[in-house]
């Protein structure tokens, strides 16, 4: 029993040492989500922010659940894509949205949406809390985006 005792505490120690080391969720998961899910209609709770192609929150749309550090080039899992519009047969259907946004809509309760005109959330930003009908800093020159509390 007494050795019993060392195996178990043996193996608890190991194990918290290796869940101390494990990485962190990296930036391609979210790649991922945002590539294959955001353009469910109504996408899981994760995707609070919605770019869409012309002002007035017209056009087509994507929805974005988690920072896009580049609209061109997002891990779809294969390799790297850009992200496009959704593709539902309205204006900016299938479009990239790399440079090609009009408006916005953040239904986040706690987070800002931020958009940046530059790849590597870098440059001028609109910051989105609700919805923003014509973007300002960022209207049709869009690179990348990311929450900020």
């Amino acid at each position: 029993m007494r050795h019993l005792k060392k195996a178990v505490l043996c193996f608890a120690m190991a194990a918290a040492v290796g869940a101390g080391m494990a990485p962190p969720a990296s930036a391609a998961s979210g790649d991922y989500e945002n590539y294959w899910f955001g353009c469910n209609y109504e996408s899981s709770n994760n995707f609070k922010f919605r770019i869409f192609y012309n002002s007035n929150l017209a056009g087509d749309y994507r929805n974005i659940g988690y920072a896009v550090y580049d609209f061109d080039s997002v891990q779809d899992g294969t390799g790297y894509s850009p992200l496009k519009y959704c593709g539902f047969r309205s204006a900016g259907s299938g479009q990239r949205v790399k440079n090609n946004a009009a408006s916005a809509r953040n239904s986040h309760s706690t987070y800002t949406g931020v958009l940046y005109y530059n790849s590597g959330y870098k440059g001028a930003a609109d910051y989105i809390w609700g919805t923003v009908n014509q973007l300002e800093a960022t209207y049709n020159e869009n690179a990348s985006f990311n929450w900020k509390s």
